[in-house]
């Protein structure tokens, strides 16, 4: 059984549903680390969703829902901290406004 850490996600969600990580194929996955920065100075939500992959975002799995981000804040998403994805299954997540909340998501992989 491997373990690996993987930096998963280093970039700007848009508008639409955006995947950030996919569990690769037999593989578990716990999220161990997630930050939302807003380095501008307009507030902005995000809203993140885990599911299977064959799967659209929708409320029933929804994880986060419309976080407000304020101007210059850095949240950590204990929301997101801890969720286990299965092989196949994804991350993904919705911006208020595009280009402008930077997520970093941290994982670690078990195969």
């Amino acid at each position: 059984m491997g373990v690996t850490l993987v930096n998963a996600y280093l970039a700007q969600p848009g508008i639409t549903d955006t995947t950030l990580y996919t569990c690769p194929a037999n593989t578990i996955a716990r999220v161990v680390k997630c930050t939302v920065t807003n380095d501008t100075t307009t507030p902005a939500t995000i809203s993140f969703n885990k599911r299977p992959a064959a799967v659209g975002a929708d409320p029933a799995n929804l994880i986060m829902n419309a976080k407000a981000i304020g101007n210059k804040e850095t949240y950590e998403c204990s929301e997101i901290v801890g969720q286990v994805l299965e092989a196949t299954d994804l991350l993904s997540a919705v911006a208020s406004v595009a280009d402008q909340l930077t997520v970093n998501l941290d994982v670690v992989e078990i195969v």
